[in-house]
């Protein structure tokens, strides 16, 4: 059963306490008897033998004095550590936030143990205690919520972090606006920052600095036999030496282990072709306490085909057949294409109906230029690119519709617009310098891969973990499958929370599933694996003070304690003068 007592300052009534050996160890120095001649005993008064202080150490004496001096040592404690009895209807709200953080899975055990002791420690600080447990992953909801303590261990015991570096404030004044008055907010992390969590909120930290070494960062080809290169990182204060070998998709080490040494705070890459099956996983020799970073799942890319139109090839000169040979799985074809890239025609103002590139052409070269400041509206299309120093000869524009969505002007003419899935070039290419404008040949990328994120076929890529996935579907709902079991909800794609290999699949009702999407999905967030700035910072002893404190009360008793040690120490110096006088 719970205690009902407890102490507002043990730590003053422990120190005390000291005054009762000092007590005794006074007790146990007597001064040496002097001897006295004389001619009879009849002279001698009858006294009874009497400890009087000196420096040799004698047989401790029962006496009245001792005890009541041993009494008044044990009344000033109690009074100095202040009981308090807890009131049999008091309540309290605990509700436990968790850094979803997946820098928290290597403090996994310290979480399992340290955590339940803090917890248990908060209970005795109220009669009833109603606990909620929750994460800052906004997705995950409640984690538990009752009354039982043990639940809530045994809830714990099956929690995993997930997500990369993400803002928890959110899920923290969720709590709080829960615990309203009478809850205790508690945030556990790895990382203290006590100066940055809102106010009220106690903060346990059960994080520790690792000499982390892992996978931050790959990049992958599938032009000729396929290559890729890996990054590894050592995030510690030393150098470290590691060994790393290849593995297959099931888990088979593939070639002998080599060894990677890397020097503290920096990175050195790894270099690879392929195999035959298109998939590998690249594993580092586990040590450093944390092991998510430790394995790197690998497919070969295959980006989706992209099918191309060009009507009027003769028209668009050298740079075109330039920009369409940079671009990626690209195929011209004369039919059912998926973009068209046409000229602009006045006197047949026609437009493709579907995607479309649609330049407009001068019959015969122009000699002056259009004037005026070039700006950019805010798209994604123009994002971070710089005009400056763009050159077009004037020509007649496109006529303006409702709907247009203008990305450049130059003065107050419409130099691209967007109308519906159509990219209108109001300038002829050949009659100014777009085409060696970085700017300009970015801008016709971005909306080709667009156009391709659209078309609806197979494709296979490398990817982070919980990253969200635009894939192209024939309307059917699409689900994420790792290995022989869906994640997440239909129509929402995410890579998995988990490294490895996953696919993307339509799934209509009533027909057979069609893989849209085949990927690997791996960890590489540097901030999470960074641990230097990890460290430990517990504020709930603190708290279950304070909150032992408001659900108690003050010992009724203390006026008689008082009275009782004030009449013990009269009692006392009473014996003493007595005794003197005697």
């Amino acid at each position: 059963m719970m205690p009902d007592l407890s102490f507002a300052h043990p730590l003053a009534g422990a120190l005390a306490l000291l005054g009762i050996p000092a007590v005794i160890a006074i007790h146990f120095l007597q001064l040496p008897s002097r001897p006295e001649r004389v001619s009879t005993l009849f002279l001698l008064n009858h006294l009874e033998p009497e400890s009087r202080g000196g420096r040799r150490l004698q047989r401790l004496r029962q006496s009245v004095p001792l005890w009541l001096q041993l009494l008044a040592v044990l009344l000033i404690a109690w009074l100095l550590a202040e009981p308090r009895w807890l009131r049999p209807d008091s309540a309290q709200a605990v509700l436990v936030v968790l850094d979803s953080s997946v820098s928290m899975r290597a403090i996994e055990q310290p979480l399992r143990t340290r955590l339940p002791d803090r917890l248990r420690a908060l209970a005795r600080s109220a009669a009833k205690t109603e606990w909620l447990l929750l994460e800052t992953d906004p997705a995950a909801g409640r984690l538990y919520s009752g009354g039982r303590l043990e639940e809530l261990e045994a809830t714990l015991a099956r929690w995993r972090p997930r997500l990369g570096s993400h803002d928890v404030f959110p899920a923290l004044r969720l709590a709080q606006s829960l615990a309203r008055d009478r809850g205790l907010v508690i945030f556990v992390t790895d990382r203290p920052a006590p100066g940055a969590l809102p106010p009220g909120v106690e903060l346990l930290a059960l994080g520790q600095p690792l000499e982390n070494l892992g996978f931050c960062g790959v990049r992958a080809s599938s032009e000729g036999l396929g290559g890729w290169e890996a990054l590894v990182r050592n995030y510690g204060t030393r150098p470290q030496t590691r060994r790393w070998w290849l593995e297959d998709a099931a888990g088979q080490r593939l070639g002998k282990p080599e060894t990677i040494t890397v020097q503290a705070g920096r990175a050195e890459t790894l270099r690879g072709r392929f195999p035959d099956a298109g998939s590998i996983q690249l594993v580092l020799e586990p040590g450093d306490g944390f092991e998510f970073d430790d394995r790197l799942p690998l497919v070969r890319p295959k980006p989706k085909r992209l099918r191309v139109q060009v009507e009027g090839t003769a028209h668009f000169g050298e740079w075109l057949e330039t920009f369409l040979d940079g671009a990626p799985a690209l195929d011209r074809v004369t039919e059912a294409p998926d973009l068209v890239i046409a000229h602009y025609d006045p006197l047949a103002p026609k437009l493709p109906e579907g995607p479309s590139l649609v330049f407009v052409r001068n019959p015969a070269p122009a000699t002056n230029l259009l004037k005026g400041m070039v700006v950019a509206e805010r798209d994604p299309l123009t994002s971070g690119l710089s005009w400056d120093g763009l050159l077009a000869a004037e020509s007649f524009a496109f006529p303006a519709k409702p709907g247009d969505i203008v990305l450049l002007w130059q003065g107050t003419r419409p130099l691209i617009t967007r109308r519906g899935p159509r990219l209108l070039i109001g300038f002829d290419p050949a009659n100014s310098n777009a085409s060696r404008l970085p700017a300009f040949v970015l801008l016709l990328h971005r909306f080709t891969e667009a156009v391709r994120a659209e078309v609806v076929a197979t494709e296979t890529a490398n990817v982070e973990t919980n990253q969200s996935l635009r894939i192209a579907s024939g309307g059917a709902a699409l689900r994420v499958w790792s290995g022989e079991k869906p994640e997440g909800l239909p129509g929402l794609p995410r890579a998995p929370f988990e490294p490895g290999f996953f696919e993307v699949r339509e799934e209509a009702e009533g027909q057979t599933k069609v893989v849209r999407f085949t990927g690997a999905a791996h960890f590489a967030d540097a901030r999470e694996a960074d641990f230097r700035d990890a460290a430990s910072a517990d504020g709930i002893a603190t708290a279950a003070r304070r909150q032992r404190e408001r659900h108690s009360r003050q010992d009724g008793l203390t006026p008689l304690w008082v009275l009782l040690l004030g009449a013990v120490m009269m009692v006392n110096w009473g014996w003493q003068e007595r005794r003197k006088s005697s």
